[in-house]
């Protein structure tokens, strides 16, 4: 047989077995759930059986409503779980113990009924009465706990005997497994030292330059298969070494002009085509990774949200040529009057923020605030000179937000703020933001 039929004779074979395996493990974890579900179960049961009796012993005591509702109220919680409890699965005998639980919980209903209507009816117990009524409650409540603890034992012995079983099953598969994969390995390697030696021979002489001479093995075996591949190689080589310098120099010619290519394609993307500032998608990415550098390094920064005033008029009235215009003057003013460590992004059509990276107070975010307000005054547009209101409003991480998405909101409500307290234009609110005329 031929080594790479035993090879996947083998892989077959681990794969079948560990399928088995992971099925029983699947198995086992499921049955270890189910336990473990029971057992939780039956210890709350036991819990309200404890408090059950203990209304039971207060009810004996004083005889009045308020003992005989609180043990209402404990043998209706009982209830509650011994139902919950049969609808878990379990063996006949299990659910028999459960029935038991059941019936003893009926008994002590008909006798907290007896109780009740002794003391509607005013009616106080003798003692011989009241002595048979408590040993009745108590004889119930005495064979609940034992019943209980029946069920409670026979459930942590049937997982404990599941677990062994699966022990040993898991133990003999991967048991199975590890021989397997012994013997197919050593019969495997065998083979391979039957032509090791003629590969190393081939090896050593293509180390030493040879380029002409051939390995030759029989081609039924694999190691054939391959001597036929090394030879093919030796005198593709052959030719290859002839072309090696002509290769070398397409190749770092090709890789110079992707590596150009890449980085005009990441510019684009990253950039807004009009002003040359960051776009949306590349702005998040990065405010994104300063929002988690801040958070490391305790730092505080500031988001500014700016909002042209009165863009839209000199579109209308000037143009689209003239708006464009506008918004570049407006980002190369931003990128000429801030730090070069502050991230300055278009986000929407006369929208843009920036991120300044540390801040230490309020003055300082307050004096960029008014350099960025002053961005938009005297641009000299056809002859003509606009003053374009700039809104801002700004967001400090992390007293207003641990986001961006926070951030933005908040600087974006406050630029409206701001924007709202400024006095009403003089002129026609269509018309473009002229100051003068050169």
């Amino acid at each position: 047989m031929r080594i790479s039929k035993r090879l996947k004779l083998l892989v077959a074979l681990c794969v079948i077995l560990a399928l088995a395996h992971g099925i029983a493990l699947l198995n086992q974890r499921t049955m270890m759930v189910r336990s473990f579900e029971q057992i939780n179960h039956l210890t709350e049961v036991q819990l309200r059986v404890d408090l059950l009796r203990s209304n039971l012993w207060l009810l004996q005591q004083y005889q009045d409503q308020k003992a005989i509702n609180d043990t209402a109220k404990a043998l209706d919680n009982l209830r509650h779980f011994i139902d919950t409890a049969q609808q878990l699965e379990m063996d006949e005998r299990e659910a028999t113990l459960l029935n038991n639980l059941k019936r003893h919980e009926d008994n002590i209903s008909v006798l907290l009924d007896i109780s009740r209507q002794n003391l509607v009816n005013g009616e106080k117990l003798q003692s011989n009465s009241n002595t048979v009524l408590t040993a009745r409650y108590s004889a119930i409540i005495q064979s609940m706990s034992e019943d209980l603890l029946r069920l409670q034992t026979r459930v942590i012995d049937n997982a404990r005997k599941f677990q062994i079983q699966h022990l040993y099953f898991n133990g003999i598969l991967l048991s199975i497994i590890a021989v397997l994969v012994t013997l197919f390995s050593l019969q495997t390697l065998s083979r391979f030292r039957m032509h090791l030696s003629t590969l190393k021979k081939g090896i050593k002489d293509l180390a030493d330059g040879d380029l002409l001479s051939l390995i030759r093995i029989p081609k039924d075996e694999e190691f054939g298969e391959v001597a036929d591949e090394f030879n093919r190689m030796k005198q593709e080589l052959l030719i290859a070494t002839q072309k090696r310098d002509q290769l070398q120099q397409e190749v770092e010619e090709q890789t110079h002009r992707l590596q150009e290519q890449q980085e005009k394609l990441r510019h684009m993307a990253e950039h807004d085509d009009l002003t040359g500032v960051l776009n949306r998608g590349a702005a998040t990415t990065q405010i994104e990774l300063a929002i988690e550098r801040c958070k490391r390094q305790q730092q505080k920064a500031a988001l500014l949200f700016i909002d042209l005033d009165r863009f839209k008029p000199v579109n209308d009235n000037l143009g689209h040529a003239a708006g464009d215009a506008v918004l570049k003057e407006i980002a190369q003013r931003l990128h000429h009057n801030l730090r070069a460590s502050d991230m300055i992004a278009r986000i929407g059509g006369d929208e843009f923020i920036v991120w300044l990276e540390p801040v230490h107070n309020a003055e300082e975010i307050a004096l960029v605030a008014n350099k960025v307000r002053d961005t938009g005054r005297a641009i000299n547009l056809y002859g003509q000179t606009l003053d374009i209101g700039l809104s801002v409003g700004t967001s400090v991480y992390p007293d207003n937000g641990h986001n961006l998405n926070s951030l933005l909101n908040h600087a974006d409500a406050a630029m409206y703020k701001s924007k709202k307290r400024k006095p009403p234009q003089s002129q026609d609110e269509d018309s473009p933001p002229i100051k003068m005329v050169e």
